[in-house]
């Protein structure tokens, strides 16, 4: 009988552990610190240079990055043909803007080196 509560403590308290892990609240990007403020060419340039070491250090980081609008999608855009940029949400950002200087926040999803720009996604604009 004893062995039988213990077994259904251990279950019940695994249980509760597993679902506040599975159903724990998401990240707020745009409420978070950033760890680091770079400009997008630079960032880029780290990544080249030495992924592993870039990677350890900005990879699931927040960040601030700085550059020039080169590219505009439907829910993203290009900073300096550098770092791609996803937005959450609809943003406010049209042709016009194109070559103008904006500073974003997001969360470094990683490098491709394949078209050799870093991936941001849960970006805002910083006003």
């Amino acid at each position: 009988m004893k062995k039988l509560l213990i077994v259904i403590l251990v279950l019940l308290i695994g249980g509760f552990i597993g679902y506040k892990y599975v159903y724990q609240s998401h990240r707020d990007i745009q409420e978070e610190k950033a760890e680091f403020t770079v400009d997008a060419t630079d960032l880029a340039r780290e990544f080249s240079e030495n992924q592993d070491s870039s990677t350890k250090k900005y990879l699931n980081k927040t960040i601030i990055v700085k550059g020039e609008v080169t590219e505009i999608e439907d829910n993203s855009m290009m900073l300096n043909d550098a770092a791609y940029c996803t937005f959450d949400v609809n943003h406010n950002i049209s042709e016009s803007s194109m070559n103008s200087s904006f500073t974003i926040k997001g969360r470094c999803i990683g490098y491709d080196e394949l078209l050799e720009v870093v991936k941001l996604d849960q970006v805002s604009i910083v006003k």
